[in-house]
């Protein structure tokens, strides 16, 4: 309830992350989580993300729906079964709660809600 982002979410014609957003996510986890995390890929996130060993496009891109907002889309044929998305290069993961409040409260109110709408927990077994 903090950033009030009830109706930014949504809001079906807020704008895509653009690259310089995805940096700046990238930055302030680096800065405030992780500072060890890379977050090389060949593929831009604006474009996707490269499935590791899938050797091919990514299987999927954000783009605008009209009237609906923001979804993804399949960039090729997708095969039945195939895996499309399995975190290995995409998601982060913060090892505690606080690190994620650190991480939130630093960015911009809009950027902020979009990773408030964007996440979820999950115990991960270690």
């Amino acid at each position: 309830k903090y950033f009030h982002c009830e109706a930014y979410i949504k809001d079906a014609n807020k704008p895509l992350p653009t690259i310089q957003d995805w940096k700046m996510f990238q930055s302030h986890y680096k800065k405030h989580v992780d500072n060890t995390r890379s977050f090389y890929d060949t593929v831009p996130p604006t474009m996707g993300y490269t499935l590791e060993g899938s050797g091919g496009p990514p299987p999927f891109y954000a783009k605008h729906s009209p009237g609906k907002g923001r979804g993804l889309f399949a960039s090729r044929d997708i095969k039945r079964g195939e895996l499309t998305h399995d975190g290995t290069n995409t998601n982060v993961m913060f090892p505690d709660g606080l690190s994620w409040r650190r991480f939130v409260f630093s960015l911009p109110r809009n950027r902020a809600c979009d990773i408030i709408d964007w996440s979820w927990t999950q115990q991960i077994e270690t």
